[in-house]
């Protein structure tokens, strides 16, 4: 037994600066232990002048229903339904909307605002009325011209007050609202002349208001009813050069106009010829990869081969359109974070980059970022840098990308953890 032992304890009520140092003991651990962490706190402290900000903001943004707002409500929607808005509206938190929500960009983005009080033709589908909802006699017969010529104007006059709410614009006028007013006039009576109600008519008021609804067909009830969009689609004037019905077929594919097609960036990079061995000998063709995007956010890759030099072009740029992918893109500039996809022998690593970096890549990199509307970019191709292999693997880098809210949900976490961490701090 030692001796010092009995001297210890009756030192053990002295002072704590007349004791030695006792020895430090050994840590088998790689992190610190618990007394010597920094405690940081779970959510950040926000001052109070900061905090009246933001409450301002989230009140000017997302106000409360007033007692007017509150009467039309009960009009449209049950009780039940009134009482789960209400729960919804006192649940969430009006300042955690506005520090942690954030608002799609891309073009693929739903209308989260709507109140789904109107049918959408592209997500809902479109109900479709019969015979039995048109109230009273359903007879009908073919307007004279004299009904005909009413009929038209009336709804010429409908459609005008529609296109100007406020009046038309009386007074001296300039040559540019002069011949917008004289295609507003046409497109009214064009329409009118191709509405059901201007061939047809009848004593039943309720049968002239389906011939004018869109989901009714009051002549053929077993048929959808022509849209007059359609019908001035397929009308064909005598001036008008034979169209490509390859790009007719492209046009009902997606339902865009001539115009909106011909704002979409296309260029082919990549062109060669190439020779298949038959019994009948060499057939030698053309090989084309196109890119194609709207530099808004659409990228496309397109193949395309034929004996014809311009039949494969054609071919790789309605491939290329057809095959266009929305490319998520940060701040509407760059990419989330560094990527690397490997296809073939190639692999393909491009990293983002600050604003007013620019695009530092190869050319074959830029053309595909600049067609997708990214601004900065850095690219390295490590490995082959064969053409197609390059290509292919940034459209496919720039496709797959995670996006931050993927990440979080993966995560169980929020979407401001993710940012906070690995996005420069921008929570908003």
């Amino acid at each position: 037994m030692s001796v010092c032992r009995p001297a210890r304890c009756l030192f053990t009520k002295a002072a704590a600066t007349t004791l030695p140092k006792a020895t430090p003991q050994r840590c088998f651990q790689t992190s610190a232990i618990r007394q010597a962490r920094k405690r940081r706190p779970h959510y950040p402290s926000i001052k109070a002048d900061d905090l009246k900000l933001l409450n301002e903001a989230a009140e000017a943004e997302y106000p409360k229903y007033d007692t007017s707002e509150t009467t039309l409500l009960a009009k449209r929607y049950t009780p039940s339904q009134i009482a789960a808005i209400q729960a919804a509206e006192s649940a969430i938190d009006t300042r955690d909307v506005v520090t942690q929500g954030q608002q799609r960009t891309d073009p693929w983005m739903l209308p989260y605002e709507d109140d789904l009080a109107e049918v959408d033709p592209v997500i809902d589908k479109r109900p479709r009325l019969g015979p039995d909802d048109v109230p009273g006699k359903k007879s009908y017969r073919l307007a004279n011209e004299v009904e005909r010529d009413e009929s038209i104007a009336r709804i010429a006059n409908e459609t005008l007050a529609k296109m100007y709410p406020d009046g038309i614009p009386e007074g001296q006028t300039d040559a540019a609202q002069e011949q917008q007013f004289q295609d507003a006039i046409e497109a009214a009576l064009s329409q009118a002349t191709l509405d059901p109600r201007a061939t047809y008519t009848s004593k039943n008021p309720a049968v002239l208001e389906a011939l004018a609804d869109s989901r009714h067909n009051a002549v053929q009830p077993d048929l959808p009813r022509l849209e007059n969009r359609m019908a001035r689609q397929t009308r064909q004037l005598s001036t008008e050069e034979e169209e490509d019905p390859r790009q007719k077929r492209l046009l009902q594919y997606l339902g865009w106009d001539k115009k909106k097609l011909r704002s979409i960036r296309v260029k082919t990079l990549v062109s060669h010829s190439v020779t298949n061995q038959t019994r009948m000998g060499k057939i030698r063709s053309l090989y084309y990869l196109t890119i194609a995007g709207n530099q808004d956010g659409l990228l496309g890759v397109g193949e395309g081969k034929s004996v014809e030099p311009d039949e494969g072009r054609k071919q790789s740029i309605m491939s290329a359109i057809r095959n266009m992918k929305p490319v998520p893109r940060y701040e509407n500039r760059t990419i989330y974070g560094d990527l690397e996809v490997k296809v073939g022998a190639t692999k393909v690593q491009l990293f983002s980059r600050p604003p007013g970096f620019g695009l530092r890549t190869q050319h074959l990199i830029f053309e595909l970022a600049r067609a997708a509307g990214l601004q900065d970019l850095a690219a390295r191709t490590p490995r082959s840098r064969n053409k197609m292999n390059v290509i292919k693997a940034t459209w496919e880098a720039l496709t797959s990308q995670k996006l931050p809210d993927e990440i979080a949900r993966a995560r169980g976490k929020k979407m401001v953890d993710v940012r906070k961490v690995y996005y420069g701090g921008s929570v908003h």
